[in-house]
């Protein structure tokens, strides 16, 4: 099962056909009774059509092809609500972890449970129960500020889905973003492009860490002059200044690819190791 062809990979992969052609590589070992399962939006995996016999089965949201989804509806925080559609029926589901990119999640769980005979109650159960892992946007409420974290990893693509989401918390939204890794040359261009996505978004406070993501904070200043934006360029002066920027009721998205070592910042703010 392939959720998208994004833009991770892209130094060593050069390209999003590149990335397609490394990732449909695990075609070559499938069994004859093997099941392909693939995301019919995504513009490089709808072409995958009948391999070694195998037809895919499809799940989307713009293209209701296989299972797919409508009735979208946010529930800020909590999750995101849809009516999943299959040839066996549909179901109403809340999924417990905010943001559209979920919906395609359960899409393609509903696939797979579907491919091994799951009824429909058992997969709106399963959906249901979701509980996030950390670093997978797992949402923390110390007491004092909710933490979203979500610094597992990053790319352009994840960053503004993340951001589209904190725009439905409470309280002052913070997002604290870092460098994203294996862009390939564009790499400055899309940290930018990142930066000047968040303060198109209702944040209060860009906080930036990294040699890259200078960038970032560069290019949101040029669109946001009167934004609170700040960049740091290590992790020790970064957690060394929260205490004088973040507020108490904050929500604070903290993201950046895995590389940046950011669920230190998480672990600072969740264990409230800084002195507020």
């Amino acid at each position: 099962m392939i959720t998208n062809i994004g833009l991770c990979h892209l130094e060593f992969l050069k390209s999003r056909d590149g990335i397609l052609k490394a990732k449909t590589e695990i075609f070559d070992f499938l069994k004859p009774t093997g099941h392909i399962i693939l995301n019919v939006d995504d513009d490089k995996l709808v072409t995958v059509e009948n391999v070694k016999g195998i037809q895919p089965m499809f799940f989307g949201i713009e293209n209701k092809n296989g299972v797919w989804a409508d009735e979208i509806k946010p529930e800020g925080l909590k999750g995101i609500s849809c009516c999943i559609h299959t040839e066996k029926g549909n179901f109403p589901v809340l999924i417990p972890i905010p943001g559209h990119h979920m919906v395609y999640n359960a899409l393609a769980g509903t696939a797979v449970g579907l491919t091994y005979s799951l009824s429909l109650e058992e997969i709106k159960a399963g959906i249901e129960s979701l509980q996030p892992v950390s670093g997978r946007f797992h949402i923390i409420d110390t007491g004092k500020y909710t933490v979203v974290d979500d610094c597992y990893n990053a790319n352009p693509v994840s960053m503004k889905a993340s951001l589209d989401v904190l725009t439905d918390a409470l309280g002052r939204k913070v997002a604290i973003l870092g460098d994203m890794g294996e862009l390939g040359k564009e790499e400055v261009e899309m940290h930018r492009e990142v930066g000047v996505y968040a303060v198109s978004k209702n944040l209060d406070l860009l906080i930036c860490m990294g040699e890259l993501s200078q960038y970032m904070a560069e290019a949101a200043k040029h669109a946001a002059p009167t934004k609170p934006i700040f960049h740091f360029k290590t992790k020790e002066e970064l957690l060394q200044e929260l205490p004088q920027i973040l507020q108490k009721g904050d929500t604070a998205l903290v993201k950046a690819s895995h590389f940046m070592g950011f669920e230190d910042v998480v672990k600072e703010l969740e264990k409230n190791k800084i002195d507020w």
